[in-house]
Parts: structure tokens; C-alpha cells; sequence
């Protein structure tokens, strides 16, 4: 018998406990151990995935939150622009631009002449328009100067379109520009 069969043999009854001890350690990791490891890892990943997904669903939250505020503020400052800057109807945004357009041609010396006012309404909307079309004659630095106290004017008026005049309107009175000035009013009802 050769030394290691004859240890085996005569440690038998410690050797085969610890043989079994062993494959039963071995089979406890394969079933056991391994599997809930791997689930433990998926719960880790699925932790990391969940956490994820509330920073983004928080975000969203946040940017619908800002989007319904942003949406209240242009509301009320709509509300406020049809109320404070907005004439009230059709006389009265025909008198702001005629007394408007007044002080400023006084002002820039320049001869404001022959208004002739145009309505229109865009369908299944709150807005009106009156365009003015006038002939506005004086030097051309006075003109640049009623075009742009015109523009820079606190009261809605649009300038929708220039135009020179002719010539012999020209040589009577220097620079001869035809203006089409726009404003807006609100209409209560709605087609």
C-alpha cells in the first residue's frame, strides 16, 4: 500500500466528513451564494436606474413647473397689454394715433397731412386693426426724426410701410413720405 492510500485509510473518518463538508460548501455556493449574488448585483442596477429616472422625473417636474409659471406670467402680461397699452376700440386707437402722430410731426417740424384710415380683423381672433396712411413732407432730417420718435414711442403704433411721394410733392415742400402707421385694439366678440 502506497503512504497516501494508507493515510486515506487510516484518517478515513476524518478525511470523508471533510470531503462532504467540502462538495456540500461547493454545491451551497453553485446553488445558493452564486444566484443571490447575481440578484443582489441586479438590485444594485436597478437601484442605480430608479435613482435615474427620479433626477429626470424630478427635472420634468420642475421644467412643467416653470413652463405652467412662464405660461401665467404671459397670460397676466397679456391681460395687461390688452388692458393698459392696447386702445379700447376703434375710436379710440383712431384718436391716439391721430394725436400721437400730431405731437410728434410738431415736434420734428414736419407737415402732417391727409390721413385716411383702414380696418381690418383677422377670423376667431381678439384683435382689430386700423392702419392710417398720411403724407408726411418737411427736410429729411426732420423726417428721421418723426420716423424715429415714431419707433421709440411708448403707445403701439406699428409702421408698416414708407414710401417716397412724387416729385412735384417733393419740390413744393422738400422730402414727401407716404407712412402707413398700424395699431390695435381689442374686440370683445369673437367670429
Amino acid at each position: 500500500m502506497t503512504p497516501v492510500r494508507r493515510i486515506l485509510a487510516d484518517k478515513r473518518r476524518l478525511i470523508v466528513p471533510l470531503v462532504i463538508a467540502a462538495i456540500a460548501c461547493a454545491l451551497l455556493y453553485v446553488v445558493v451564494v452564486f444566484p443571490l449574488g447575481r440578484q443582489v448585483a441586479s438590485a444594485e442596477q436597478q437601484e442605480q436606474q430608479a435613482r435615474a429616472d427620479l433626477v429626470r422625473a424630478r427635472q420634468e417636474h420642475q421644467a412643467a413647473r416653470a413652463l405652467v409659471q412662464g405660461k401665467q406670467l404671459a397670460d397676466a402680461s397679456l391681460r395687461k397689454f390688452y388692458k393698459e397699452v392696447l386702445p379700447f376700440d376703434a375710436s379710440d386707437a383712431r384718436r391716439l394715433t391721430y394725436l400721437k402722430l400730431s405731437q410728434l410731426a410738431r415736434a420734428a417740424n414736419v407737415r402732417l397731412e391727409s390721413g385716411q384710415n383702414t380696418y381690418s380683423r383677422e377670423k376667431k381672433s381678439h384683435l382689430a386693426k386700423v392702419t392710417t396712411t398720411y403724407t408726411l413732407s418737411g427736410e429729411y432730417r426732420d423726417v428721421r426724426k418723426f420716423i424715429y420718435a415714431l419707433e421709440t414711442a411708448p403707445e403701439f403704433m406699428v409702421l408698416e410701410n414708407i414710401g417716397l411721394s412724387s416729385a412735384e410733392q417733393q419740390a413744393r415742400s422738400g422730402l414727401a413720405v407716404k407712412l402707413d402707421v398700424a395699431t390695435y385694439y381689442h374686440v370683445a366678440n369673437v367670429d
